[in-house]
């Protein structure tokens, strides 16, 4: 049971309360990647992204019924005896593709060839190895069938029996798509299974977690650490909300951060209001606490009310005298000087 020195609370605080709220930050912390990688395995089974990474090879003739079953979208093949329609894809003045046809099982296979692979419209080519989307009731297919029909001599409805609605479309296989996409996914996903390992980390060892580890700048953090533990325990001086004061640690449990300063090294505090809106309404007035401490920390205690902002750093300005206080043109250049750095 302790009780702080202007008598504001009476609190009881278990040990050990800086490894236990470390821990706690880091179980919110790991939610996030957690849920990412479930929404990165959901979008892997529901998406043709798993298609676009890894086409899948067909060789011979094609099976366009089991692709379609399958809901398969892209595939790698070689195709034998193209031969060019004498029509093109065009797109906002861009040549696209080239259309070509070939025979498989007596149905005629429509394929769109990317120009640099065609050579800007070949005749015939022999084979060729491409990467393609599998596009089914495309919009050229009428027209295309209709023009067709009309070179080769046939009927439009003749020529449609035997010519499957479905393009094998080379350009439709986006390359780029195809690099970026997987990137990012595979980047992301790397960079999430990161952040719970090193979180995991976090969990199990306290002490390896930025607020503990940045002690070593002021000693040996495992024994202010222990120290700072202690001193929580059964010599706490001050307490407010989340910010507690003992003989030589300010330290800050938050939901988000947990910081340990030492109070010794703690050289400029002060306070600054911000106007909390809604809309068009002014709801409150809430105050940020800036303590500057030396090794160039700056930590931010923000949504203080100014009451209790004024008792911190009255408590700071009583433990530690040499504790600058409150904003002014006087503390500012004197901090710049100290720090090197503006404010």
């Amino acid at each position: 049971m302790c009780i702080d020195s202007g008598g504001l609370h009476l609190k009881t605080v278990p040990f050990p309360t800086i490894s236990r709220s470390v821990r706690q930050v880091y179980r919110r912390r790991l939610l996030a990647p957690v849920f990412y990688l479930l929404f990165l395995s959901v979008l892997w089974l529901v998406t043709p992204l798993e298609g676009l990474v890894f086409p899948p090879q067909v060789t011979g003739e094609i099976p366009l019924q089991e692709l379609r079953i399958s809901h398969s979208h892209y595939i790698t093949t070689t195709l034998s005896d193209l031969h060019f329609t004498g029509y093109t894809q065009n797109m906002s003045g861009y040549t696209n593709g080239y259309y070509y046809y070939t025979f498989q099982n007596d149905q005629c296979i429509l394929v769109l060839l990317a120009p640099d692979t065609c050579s800007q419209g070949r005749s015939y080519i022999p084979r060729q190895r491409i990467r393609a989307r599998i596009m089914e009731n495309f919009a050229d297919y009428d027209t295309l069938t209709e023009q067709l029909a009309a070179d080769l001599g046939w009927t439009a409805s003749g020529i449609r029996r035997q010519t499957p609605d479905v393009l094998l479309s080379e350009p439709g296989f986006h390359k780029l798509l195809s690099l970026l996409l997987p990137a990012c996914y595979f980047l992301s996903g790397a960079f999430a299974c990161i952040s719970i390992v090193i979180y995991a980390l976090f969990i199990r060892f306290p002490i390896l977690a930025p607020a503990c580890r940045r002690l070593h700048l002021y000693g040996d953090a495992n024994k202010l650490l222990e120290q700072a533990e202690s001193e929580l325990s059964n010599a706490l001086r001050f307490a407010k909300e989340q910010l507690f004061l003992t003989q030589n640690f300010l330290i800050v449990l938050t939901d988000d951060v947990t910081a340990i300063v030492p109070v010794s090294e703690i050289i400029w505090i002060y306070k600054r209001s911000r106007l909390d809106k809604f809309l068009w309404r002014h709801r409150r007035i809430s105050y940020t606490l800036h303590i500057l401490a030396n090794k160039r920390l700056h930590l931010q205690c923000q949504n203080q009310s100014e009451s209790d902002a004024e008792a911190i750093v009255t408590a700071l300005s009583d433990a530690n005298t040499a504790i600058l206080t409150g904003f002014n043109e006087k503390n500012r250049i004197q901090i710049q000087n100290m720090t090197g750095k503006h404010f």
